[in-house]
Parts: structure tokens; sequence; C-alpha cells
């Protein structure tokens, strides 16, 4: 797992996080799961296969909740921070092998019983009325280079005629690419400004005038969102950022980033005025080397005018004479 795998992973351990990513991507912010509702799950959901002199084929997913909501659901985010075009073929793999992990769990409950009573329920393992918790994986992708352009299907990946369609069961990712929106007000916690953040990344201008516009988030941000940010959109919110208010303490991101802003502003203006005095030596040297004055005295010149060592003033006539 991976420095941002690892963050993103610890973030989504808050249930309050959990239930605010699954209920901004996929229920357009209506408070559908509720956090008090979640109870973890463990993150390797299934065996597939167990046959002897073979290991069993497991598979692994970011987060999982079991959601007690008005029926049973399983509920998964699978967070993606490079596009990977197997994805459809991934979550197929990991929501089958849960559903296995169902039927053996149901199946050895039977076995304990002995209470399977004809041969279609001893081959199936189960009773004919019996269902299964339905799962919903959320694939999350936090890149910062573009929208996703990987299959979101099955068909995406198929090589095949249009007549056969039909007889060929699809697949659909439930993705969630914060670079297909421009507004967050479907989030309700530091979700919000982690994909605002990564959204507009590449555009200060419009990340500034973002947060300008909710400055009262931006002012208050949790310590756990403020290192969600480092580290996604690479962003620094120095120590000297730290805010307290009603005893809680949280981050001025604003602060930090005008901060930020202004350290640029002023370092290209060294940078400026440090190419403005290069030119004029450079300029100095070449108008003395037509002149035909010798490279001491040119040297010399401009040692004594810019201040500067001889050793330095060398290096620059090397370079104009090239």
């Amino acid at each position: 797992m991976g420095k941002k795998d690892e963050y993103q992973f610890d973030y989504l351990d808050d249930n309050r996080r959990f239930a605010d990513q699954i209920n901004g991507a996929l229920f357009h912010g209506r408070q559908v799961v509720k956090p008090e509702e979640l109870e973890p799950e463990d993150s390797q959901i299934a065996a597939l296969s167990k046959r002897a002199g073979t290991e069993n084929m497991k598979t692994i997913v970011d987060k999982v909740r079991i959601w007690k909501g008005k029926k049973l659901h399983i509920l998964a985010v699978e967070n993606q921070n490079y596009i990977d075009y197997r994805m459809v073929l991934r979550n197929m793999l990991s929501e089958s092998a849960g559903y296995q992990k169902q039927w053996r769990h149901k199946k050895r409950i039977h076995e304990q019983k002995k209470d399977l009573k004809d041969k279609d329920e001893f081959l199936s393992g189960m009773k004919k009325e019996e269902k299964f918790a339905p799962i919903i994986t959320l694939v999350v992708y936090f890149g910062t280079d573009g929208t996703w352009d990987g299959a979101r299907c099955l068909y995406d990946l198929l090589d095949m005629d249009e007549e056969l369609k039909e007889y060929v069961s699809n697949y659909r990712l439930n993705l969630y690419d914060c670079h297909g929106h421009d507004t967050f007000d479907e989030y309700k916690t530091g979700l919000r400004q982690v994909f605002e953040t990564v959204r507009y990344a590449k555009d200060k201008e419009k990340l500034q005038e973002v947060m300008e516009e909710n400055r009262e988030a931006y002012s208050r941000i949790d310590s756990d969102t403020r290192t969600m940010l480092e580290v996604m959109a690479n962003i620094k919110i120095p120590e000297e950022c730290k805010v307290l208010e009603d005893g809680k303490e949280g981050y001025n991101m604003c602060k930090a980033f005008e901060d930020m802003r202004l350290e640029g502003f002023e370092e290209g203006i060294a940078t400026g005025i440090e190419r403005g005095i290069e030119k004029g030596i450079r300029a100095l040297i070449q108008t003395c080397t037509e002149l035909g004055i010798s490279d001491d005295i040119i040297i010399e010149k401009c040692a004594e005018k810019y201040e500067m060592t001889k050793e330095e003033a060398v290096r620059y006539m090397k370079e104009c004479c090239v």
C-alpha cells in the first residue's frame, strides 16, 4: 500500500466520512446512510476457491462496512490514485467473492443444523427462500492528472459483435471522479475540501476563488483533512496556520494558501531581479569585448560594479565567450 493509499484508508475509518462518501457520491447528498448504522467488516471480503494443494483466492478492497439500514447491505469503497484499466474486472471479482463468502456462511450453518431436506437444497447448500445481502462497491478516483478515461462497464472491455450484446451480461462501475463535477455541496465533512482541492489542484486561481467563496469552511479544517490535502494535492499547510476555536483545533488553509502565493510572488521578484543583474553583466562583458578591452580588465570591472568575486566574473566571461 502506497503513502496516499494509507492516508485514504485511515481517513475513511471515521464512519462520518465513510457515510458522507457514500451519500455524496451515490445519493447526491441525501443522508441515506447514517454513521451509527455502520459496522466494520474485514476488507479481505472473501475466499473464492478452496481446493486441495492450492491457496484460497482472496480479494482485498480498501474499506468495507456493514450497513444496517432498513435492510442489511455491504458497502465497499475502492480509492484509486491512478487509473486501473481492469477496474471493472477487479470489482466483479471482489463482489462475486463477497457473495460467495455469504453463501459459505449459510452453508456452514445448515451443515451444523442438518436442516436441508431435499436434493435441491443439498446441492445448493441453502434453502430456496434465502437471500443475500447486496454488495455496493464505490470506486473513488483521486487522480490529479485529469478525468478517468478507463472502462466504466464490462461492455467497454469487450470486443464483440453488436448483435451478441443481449446475451452478454454487463457490469457497471459505481465511479466517482471529482473531475466530472464543478460543485461539491453534497459533501458535509472534510471530503468536500479534499475533492475541491484535488479537482482544482492544477488551477490555483480557481482554487483560490473556491476558498474565498467558502472561506469559513477552509479556515477551520481538521488535522486529518489537512494531512489528506498535503498528501493528495501536495499543498503545504504549516503549523503556523493552526487555529483554536471553541476548544477545537484546526488549520486555516486560506492563510496557508495566501502565504504560499505571497512566497511565490516574492520568489518571482527575486528571480526577476537576479535575471536583470545577469543581463547587465552579460551586456557589460559583450560591450567591453567588442571594444577590445582585455579580459583581465573586464573581469576586474565586473567584480567591482556587481560586487562579485573574480571567480564569478571569470565564469560569466567563459559563458559569454561560448
